[in-house]
């Protein structure tokens, strides 16, 4: 009988092995959740047990919640560890300084929390910071950006070999490394992450895994055969575990269950939440993020195809682009919403991608440039979306890191348009430096309209930390010195050789 009793139990807990909080503490998770014990849905997501395995802490709460004497938030707290967040310690450092110097304070491994929901990689990883206490896939771009101007070598091959392993296990990156981000992915940034360190021949098994999970998975058919590709999760079917109660509020103003997938999806695309995916920019209810083809997206796979050497299928991808996603009336480059059958012409930095990554012809580059020009550019930087109305994060008045650096060498690749490119780095810097000296943080986002205010909006406050931020600043600043070299040499040589004219000309005088 004990060993029966003892093989239930190990059963027990090899079935709470690798599982989303939602299905480990079913209706305890959604009750802390609706009860809002904790300001932000993801803490609860987080948190370890103290003693009791998650099967052991289901059955006393089913035991004890009746009870006239139970409260919720006591029961939390006697029974689960509470996640910490990261605490940067701002020293009086130059911002240079502080980016080369944070890495240690980011960097984490998954040793060892048991009953986590934490995805276990091998090596140790670099997180954003504040409630972000994972890494997250196209994050890790712009963060590797700045590790290698901190020549950080190591945790860049700590990585690359953690999404590698990730791929070879579940066939695609997961968006970050816990199991409620298992059913969907990123931007698929994985390659670019191999060309940064000439990593790529290494790693192209592990690419082509990738590949083929955004094309079996991602992937739709128009109605003339061309094929593209959306952002989706696989585990559409309920409220994303991290933000529970604030999915669940949307669905009940819509009476919809649909809307999971589209949320799921954005969430996907790293721009979570934008009027890039809804049909009424004020409304987050309108959002109907798996109905469209995302120009992002659909260049990264253009650049994942050429890395593959896959080059009929990345002509096709192409001409599919230029197609679907050029508008001659905006002369610019939009998402393409399949269900309508119609581009959905907002205005957004993604159409960037083209210019970034080889897409667009030269046209359509200079086109898109004077178009940035026009309606992007403000005293901080490039805004997001030129949207007026709508409140989420990625729209304006906010920038961002990522989309900053691929705006900035999306004009750098274009010819006449690097004083613009410029520019928007040095605006950049100009405004992370000015937050940096009056608060010694770097941001998760900005304001780069109003520069004396800070950025907001979205599901959870505007975070300290911040891998992607600290990346790109560092990546822009060697930039900056590289350019200023160059300058300073040219001038050199140029005297040198006004010098050495004006000795011949002596000389000759004197002869």
């Amino acid at each position: 009988m004990k060993t029966l009793h003892l093989i239930i139990f190990l059963l027990n807990i090899l079935l709470t092995i690798g599982q989303s909080p939602d299905v480990l503490y079913d209706e305890l998770f959604e009750a802390v959740q609706i009860q809002r014990i904790f300001p932000d849905s993801k803490t609860f997501c987080d948190a370890i047990p103290r003693k009791l395995n998650p099967n052991g802490i289901l059955d006393l709460y089913r035991q004890e919640y009746n009870k006239t004497t139970f409260n919720l938030t006591s029961f939390v707290f006697d029974n689960f560890i509470l996640p910490n967040t990261t605490i940067i310690v701002h020293d009086k450092w130059t911002i240079e300084e502080h980016c080369h110097r944070l890495w240690p304070l980011l960097t984490r491994t998954t040793k060892h929390e048991e009953f986590s929901s934490f995805i276990d990689v091998p090596y140790s990883f670099v997180v954003p910071g504040g409630r972000f206490r994972e890494f997250y896939y196209w994050d890790t771009y712009f963060t590797m950006l700045g590790l290698i101007r901190s020549n950080e070598w190591q945790l860049i091959d700590n990585m690359l070999e953690n999404f590698a392993d990730l791929i070879r296990k579940n066939g695609h990156i997961p968006n970050g490394n816990r199991y409620y981000f298992e059913g969907r992915s990123q931007p698929p940034f994985f390659s670019l992450m191999t060309e940064l360190v000439k990593k790529t021949d290494k790693y192209k098994s592990e690419l082509e895994l990738e590949y083929q999970f955004w094309m079996n998975k991602r992937s739709i058919k128009l109605d003339d055969g061309t094929i593209l590709n959306r952002y989706y999760d696989d585990l559409n079917l309920g409220p994303r575990p991290e933000a529970y109660l604030e999915d669940k509020e949307i669905a009940n103003k819509m009476n919809n269950t649909d809307i999971y997938a589209h949320l799921r999806a954005a969430a996907e695309s790293g721009w979570d939440f934008s009027s890039r995916w809804m049909e009424d920019e004020k409304d987050l209810s309108t959002t109907i993020t798996a109905h469209i083809l995302p120009i992002d997206l659909n260049c990264l796979l253009y650049h994942l195809e050429i890395i593959l050497n896959k080059q009929n299928e990345a002509e096709r991808r192409r001409q599919a682009i230029h197609k679907y996603m050029w508008s001659n009336d905006l002369q610019f480059f939009t998402d393409y919403n399949y269900i309508k059958k119609k581009p959905t012409n907002r205005l957004t930095l993604a159409a960037l991608f083209p210019l970034w990554l080889n897409v667009s012809t030269k046209d359509q580059a200079e086109n898109v440039a004077r178009q940035v020009e026009k309606l992007f550019l403000h005293e901080g930087g490039v805004v997001t979306t030129t949207s007026t109305q709508s409140t989420q994060q990625w729209d304006s008045p906010n920038g961002w890191a990522p989309l900053q650096f691929v705006t900035y060498r999306a004009l750098l690749n274009t010819p006449g348009y690097e004083s613009l490119a410029q520019t928007i780095r040095q605006r950049w810097m100009n405004l992370n430096e000015r937050v940096f000296q009056n608060t010694s943080k770097m941001m998760e986002k900005y304001d780069v309209i109003n520069i004396n205010k800070t950025a907001g909006g979205g599901e959870y406050e505007t975070q300290d930390g911040f891998g992607w931020t600290n990346g790109v600043y560092l990546e822009m600043l060697h930039d900056q010195r590289s350019t200023s070299n160059s300058i300073k040499y040219g001038q050199t040589f140029f005297q040198f050789f006004f010098f050495c004219i004006l000795t011949i000309i002596i000389t000759e005088v004197n002869y």
